[in-house]
Formats: structure tokens, C-alpha cells, sequence
């Protein structure tokens, strides 16, 4: 046996600064996101849909009602399975949370960071930036998002030519993506025209198609049970978000405070984003410069809707596929090394200043970090909202003193003891917030921000010169709380009653019922659009 034989032989695991690197960071992001773990009120809008599914109701948002209130039907799902085995929501899920996070980490340290400054300026962009510490928890889809990013671009930067199965890997990735966020593709599509142009030549336009589409299928298929078991190919949230007499300027408007907003509360999550963008119109190689071109495609995108209403978490995954991004672009391209790595240094200090300055822009040294801040706006940080009742630390000091979560005290009970008093089985109230839906999960429950109604998230929403993105309220129509509560159609505009009678149809009737799915075709064919403009036109 030859000596350098010998030496891979006998190699210690973790001697060189490179694995110790790897290993102590990880172990770093995971006490972090630990540290920082929380459960976002929004989250249990899709738990009470797990909670249903595995109790035997269906996957519904209340018993009875087919109607899809999660924009993640990924990430909801596979809540699922571990919520079978353990029959506890908050921990669980705040541990798949934690699991999808550092897989996505494992990736970016461990399979593409080749040098211990790559892993150690990615780790401090990373836990520099509040908004993606704040999201590797939450119960939201970022988390998982983060993993799906990474394995797609650990797929995407380390060949130069796609072979089919590189291809059908590839949309299979992307297909997670669609069914994480949809509209987090945009990120990604610039991306799958790169990977078109440079197929190998056994794989032609027509193979490559099908071979996409096969990858696409995970997605296709959910289209189609959506349309089916719902009614509808986009979850409720969507038809929420739709209608809302806002015009684009104003969108546009709101969409740059939120920027403006988020760079004063976190600049390392617009910043490293922004470097990659530089780098790429310095570099020139169109396979970063396409990478650059999803993240301004999605970064106007997110202008355009308005921004958010959570401070910074739209940026995360921009963040985070731009840290990749420059590692790649350092490891690949050596030709610009000494270029890059001077970039990267530069970037590095440019991160290190951003952090000091986040850590020390709060009255209290680090709070703002561990904390957040409020703004006198529509935009907030929703960890320090929440993280009193929804913390992880909180919670385990509570079930260690009180034998309860304080998850469960984020709410008051008054509306829902309201109506178990007068034994009724639901109704529209002020604000059902999703942990006070998931907690009282026997009650029908919805409001006017109507997450989860199948009727009102199709109505014009009442204009509100403050509005916030997400929570614009629906008038309720005369006669609805009565037909809420008594499981009925009371509802006195004679165009409405009809129109609720489809709603009631397709999201209550038998799912293959010949006549549930003509009413589904045409209600997406818009066919029963004038039943709406008609109660519109009466109630100007």
C-alpha cells in the first residue's frame, strides 16, 4: 500500500479547519435555531387541515367543508405522518422544521463549501440575518423551502451538461418547489432555461418536454386532486388576495416600504442578494447570470403583490439561494478566483458591519436580534409578536410549571365560548386566528379575512386605506352568519343565494357527483361570475 494510501487510510475525521468548520457551525445554527424556534399563528391554519386528515375528517380547513386554506400543501402534508405517530402539533412540527433546516445547511456546508472562509462567511450571512433565522422555525414553508433550494442547486451548479436523468431530477426538485410556494418558481424558472440550452445532445426538445413533465408530475397530479376535492386549483389564500379594488401603484407602493421596512429591521437579507447580482453582471457567465435573473424576477414579484405583512420573509430563500450561489460561483469558475475571493472578502465585512449594526440598532444590545421590533406600520416581526406564547423555550418552561403549552393562551376564548354557549356549531366571528381554530377544531370557525370560506374569499374586499397584505375584510352578506350557523343557504340576495348554492355544492356535495363536477368546471370557466357582479352591483 502506497503512502498516500496510508494517509487516506488512516485519516482522523474532523482534523483538517475545513471539517472542523463544518461540523461546529452546524452545531452552531442548530443551538441558534433552536434558540430561536417559534410557531407562526398562520401555521395552524394548515395544522387544523393535518389535524383533521389524520382524525378522519378529511383534509379540510372545517369538518364538513372542503376547502384548502394552506399555500404550502407540501409542507402541510408532511406534518402529516409525524403528527400520526406523536398526536402533538407544536413540537413536532417545530422539529421538522428544524430537521428541514439543517439538512438545507448540511448541503451548503458539506457538499458544496470547499474551503473553511466559504463555510464561515455563509454561516455568518446566515444567522446575521434575523428574517432567516427567524423562518428556519415557524411552522411555515421557508424551512422547507431552504432544503428544496439547496438540493436544486447542488444539482444545478455542479455540471455543465444535463443528461435526462440530471433533467427529470431536476424538475422533480422543481416540482417540490411549485408545490411548496408557487410562486417561489419564478426563482427558479430562469434556471430551467439554462438547464434546456445545455441538455446533452441524446436528450432532444421533444424528450426533454416529456422528461419535464414526468418530473412535474408530483405537481401535476395535486393540481388535479385540487380541482377535484376542492373545487378549485389554488388554495383559498389565493381567491383571498384576488378582488381587492387595490391598484398597482398602491401594490407597488406598499411593496417598496416593505423593502424599506425590511432594510432598516435585517440589510443582510437584501444585501447578500444584491452582491450576487453585482458579482454576476461583473463575471458574466450566463449560468449565474440566470441564477441573478430568478432573484430580480421574484424580487419584483414581491414589489408587485405588496410586499408582506412578516418582516423579511419573502428575502430568506433569495438569501440563502445567493449564499449558495457565490460559493458555487467561487468553486466553479476558476478562471476569477483571485476576482471573487476578493468579492467574497469584501461581501464578508460588508455582512460582518450589517450584523454589528442590526445587533446594536435596538435600545437593548442584541434584542433586536432575539426580539425584533415594531413598527408603527402594517409590517411587523412576527417572532416577537408571537414568541411569548408560540416560543420554544416558553413552552417547555410552561409544560415544565403548569403541566400546559402557553401556546394555547396566545388567544382569548370569549368568541368561541360565545358560541358553545348557545350550543351552535360555528360561526363568523372577529378574528379566527389559526391557533384559535386549531384549538377549538370541533367548531365551524371563519372571519372576514376568510382564509378558509369558500364564499366571502370570492366577494370584493372592503377597501381600507391602511391595509395590510393578506387581511383585507369581506362585507358579510345578509343572512351568511345565519346560514353558518344553521348549516344553510339564508342568505337574502336572490343572485348570492344561487352563487352559494354552487360554493355549497362543490365544496359539501359528493365529490363525483356528475353534477358537482359541471358546477366545478363552470365556476372556473367563470360562468357564475355575473352572480357576484350582480350582488356587488345591488349593494354599491
Amino acid at each position: 500500500m502506497s503512502d498516500n494510501n496510508k494517509k487516506k487510510t488512516n485519516r482522523i475525521p474532523f482534523q483538517t479547519d475545513l471539517d472542523r468548520s463544518r461540523v461546529l457551525t452546524l452545531a452552531g445554527f442548530a443551538v441558534i435555531v433552536l434558540i430561536l424556534g417559534w410557531q407562526s399563528d398562520d401555521a395552524y391554519h394548515g395544522y387544523v387541515m393535518v389535524k383533521h386528515l389524520i382524525e378522519g375528517n378529511g383534509f379540510v380547513y372545517n369538518i364538513g367543508e372542503r376547502v384548502c386554506a394552506t399555500t404550502s400543501p407540501l409542507y402541510t402534508l408532511s406534518a402529516a405522518i409525524p403528527y400520526l405517530i406523536t398526536r402533538e402539533m407544536f413540537f413536532t412540527t417545530l422539529l421538522l422544521d428544524v430537521l428541514y433546516s439543517l439538512f438545507a445547511y448540511y448541503i451548503f456546508a458539506f457538499q458544496l463549501c470547499r474551503t473553511r472562509e466559504q463555510v464561515l462567511t455563509g454561516f455568518i450571512a446566515m444567522v446575521g440575518s434575523k428574517a432567516f433565522m427567524s423562518y428556519t422555525t415557524s411552522g411555515l414553508e421557508n424551512s422547507l423551502m431552504y432544503l428544496l433550494a439547496a438540493l436544486f442547486l447542488w444539482q444545478y451548479y455542479t455540471r455543465d451538461w444535463f443528461s435526462k436523468k440530471n433533467l427529470l431530477r431536476l424538475a422533480f426538485t422543481f416540482s417540490g418547489i411549485a408545490l411548496v410556494r408557487m410562486d417561489l418558481t419564478l426563482m427558479f424558472i430562469p434556471m430551467i432555461v439554462y438547464i434546456f440550452l445545455q441538455r446533452r445532445e441524446k436528450a432532444s426538445l421533444l424528450s426533454a418536454v416529456g422528461i419535464t413533465f414526468a418530473g412535474l408530475s408530483p405537481f401535476i397530479a395535486w393540481e388535479l386532486f385540487s380541482l377535484i376535492y376542492f373545487g378549485f386549483p389554488f388554495p383559498n389564500t389565493a381567491y383571498v388576495k384576488i378582488g381587492t379594488g387595490i391598484s398597482l401603484l398602491e401594490y407597488v407602493k406598499h411593496g417598496l416600504l416593505y423593502v424599506w421596512y425590511t432594510a432598516l429591521d435585517d440589510i443582510v437579507v437584501l444585501l447578500v442578494p444584491a452582491a450576487f447580482v453585482i458579482v454576476t453582471v461583473i463575471i458574466r457567465k450566463p449560468k449565474y447570470l440566470l441564477a441573478s435573473a430568478g432573484i430580480l424576477l421574484y424580487g419584483l414579484y414581491v414589489v408587485r403583490i405588496g410586499g408582506d405583512f412578516m418582516m423579511g420573509r419573502h428575502f430568506t430563500v433569495m438569501l440563502f439561494v445567493s449564499i449558495l450561489s457565490i460559493i458555487m460561483l467561487e468553486n466553479r469558475e476558476r478562471d476569477y478566483f483571485d476576482t471573487i475571493r476578493k468579492i467574497r472578502y469584501g461581501f464578508g465585512i460588508l455582512v460582518i458591519s450589517s450584523v454589528v449594526w442590526s445587533f446594536t440598532f435596538g435600545s437593548v444590545i442584541g434584542s433586536q436580534y432575539l426580539y425584533g421590533h415594531k413598527y408603527s406600520s402594517s409590517i411587523s416581526d412576527e417572532r416577537e409578536n408571537y414568541s411569548n406564547t408560540t416560543g420554544f423555550y416558553n413552552n417547555l418552561k410552561s409544560l415544565k410549571d403548569n403541566g400546559r403549552m402557553c401556546v394555547q393562551d396566545t388567544w382569548n376564548n370569549n368568541a368561541t365560548d360565545e358560541i358553545r354557549e348557545r350550543g351552535s356549531r360555528g360561526d363568523i366571528i372577529e378574528n379566527a386566528a389559526g391557533i384559535l381554530v386549531y384549538y377549538n377544531s370541533d367548531l365551524y370557525l371563519n372571519d372576514t379575512y376568510c382564509l378558509g370560506d369558500p364564499l366571502m374569499s370570492k366577494l370584493p374586499a372592503v377597501y381600507d386605506p391602511n391595509w395590510r397584505v393578506g387581511h383585507l375584510r369581506r362585507k358579510v352578506p345578509e343572512g351568511y352568519s345565519e346560514s353558518v350557523r344553521h348549516d344553510s343557504n339564508e342568505i337574502k340576495d336572490p343572485a348570492l343565494h344561487e352563487y352559494y348554492d354552487k360554493i355549497r355544492l362543490i365544496t359539501r356535495g359528493e365529490i363525483f357527483a356528475p353534477e358537482r363536477i359541471r358546477t366545478i368546471i363552470d365556476m372556473n370557466l367563470g360562468k357564475y361570475d355575473h352572480l357576484v357582479e350582480e350582488y356587488e352591483a345591488g349593494n354599491e
